[in-house]
């Protein structure tokens, strides 16, 4: 049984992995390439039969009129698909389906930016956006990439081509593929715009939109690993987050950083020292305090409620695999429900999996700080989703 469960999810996440080239040769989205890849579709639907009836009322909306087939669904600019049919959008979610650059539903983040030409693999940008390229040669045409997220979870990729119309000065295309993202996957791959015509202010609000992204620091993707022996364990630096260091809070700075406190408790304890517990609108924290209510030491931050990023960024409802990945892992052994994920040779910092046969889990990491203190953070799941963070000094 040794590191059994380590060598189990190292071989699925394994099979994972993107194949990216190392010096980043991958090219850019291009109009032909997603042209010529749309045409092979509407090749295929004019040799099947829709599973729906497109001359259904709901069969139509602005996207166009739908087409339902096995291998895809077509958007179309009629009811009828016939030689002078125009296709507008194309939506995929048969992971047997390519798409261009060799990308398909079901795969990996990782995979989606290796495929593609990215100046920024580190996805730095703030917590709604991160430009991946700009290529403007406007007024000849422009292409551009980014992601749109909600803090590290990414909820689509997109590339975009604006083309110069060969009647020259008469409008752009606006074409391009939009990857939706569930966890670190790919869900569903949408050709958008394949009729699309805007003009030359349209295309230049999108790239000021995606440029001012670009500019744009403060905010990245935090490291993830499938191997778990290349990341380190928690350190010091991850005390520090949303703003909060930790070891050096005090109740004045957390009114400041967490907002206004919405509850104020005070405990003595049989030491006859005090306990404060302050509970913001997105954690609770309590401080230690001394006989004489005086010199407040903070003691544990939780966090219970999405919206507040703890250590290494992970937020409540974040799924266990996508925690799990962010920290040192791989190294120790797996029995009883136990796994040892790291380890120092003092034992002073280590990480430790617990499985419950009930889909919950608890990881906890324990780290000895510069000047002696040891803290633990406690990251409890169930059903395979973060509940709870903790994080408190074990005196």
């Amino acid at each position: 049984m040794k590191r059994l469960f380590c060598l189990m999810l190292a071989l699925v996440l394994l099979s994972l992995l993107p194949a990216v080239a190392e010096d980043n040769a991958a090219g850019s989205l291009e109009l032909q390439e997603l042209l010529d890849w749309a045409e092979g579709y509407r090749t295929r639907a004019m040799e099947s039969q829709p599973l729906n009836d497109p001359t259904a009322p709901e069969a139509f909306s602005e996207d166009g009129y739908e087409f339902i087939y096995e291998f895809a669904t077509l958007y179309m600019d009629r009811p009828e698909m016939t030689d002078e049919s125009v296709l507008k959008n194309i939506v995929i979610m048969d992971p047997a389906e390519k798409a261009p650059h060799d990308t398909a539903v079901d795969m990996t983040t990782d995979e989606v930016l290796g495929a593609f030409y990215n100046e920024n693999a580190t996805l730095e940008g703030d917590k709604a956006f991160a430009a991946l390229y700009i290529s403007d040669v406007m007024p000849g045409g422009a292409s551009w990439a980014w992601v749109q997220r909600d803090g590290q979870r990414l909820m689509t990729i997109q590339y975009a081509v604006h083309e110069q119309l060969a009647t020259g000065g008469e409008g752009y295309t606006d074409a391009g593929l939009i990857y939706t993202m569930q966890g670190d996957l790919v869900a569903a791959i949408r050709a958008y715009g394949l009729d699309a015509v805007i003009n030359e202010a349209d295309v230049r609000d999108n790239l000021s939109a995606v440029d001012d992204v670009m500019k744009t620091t403060g905010y990245a993707r935090v490291p993830v690993s499938y191997i778990g022996t290349d990341l380190t364990g928690l350190t010091e630096a991850d005390l520090t987050f949303s703003g909060v260091e930790f070891l050096s809070l005090t109740p004045e700075k957390a009114g400041e950083l967490l907002g206004q406190c919405q509850e104020d408790q005070w405990m003595e304890d049989d030491t006859g020292e005090f306990i404060r517990t302050m509970e913001f609108p997105g954690c609770e924290v309590s401080f230690v305090y001394d006989a004489n209510k005086e010199n407040p030491v903070v003691d544990t931050l939780s966090i219970m409620k999405d919206g507040m990023e703890g250590p290494r960024a992970v937020r409540i409802g974040d799924v266990f695999s996508s925690v799990l990945t962010r920290f040192r892992y791989g190294e120790g052994e797996y029995a009883d429900l136990q796994e040892l994920l790291y380890t120092d040779a003092q034992g002073d910092n280590y990480g430790l999996a617990e499985y419950g046969a009930d889909a919950s889990a608890l990881l906890h990491y324990t780290l000895k700080t510069a000047d002696g203190r040891s803290v633990v953070l406690y990251l409890h799941f169930e059903y395979m989703e973060l509940t709870e963070i903790l994080l408190y000094i074990n005196d």
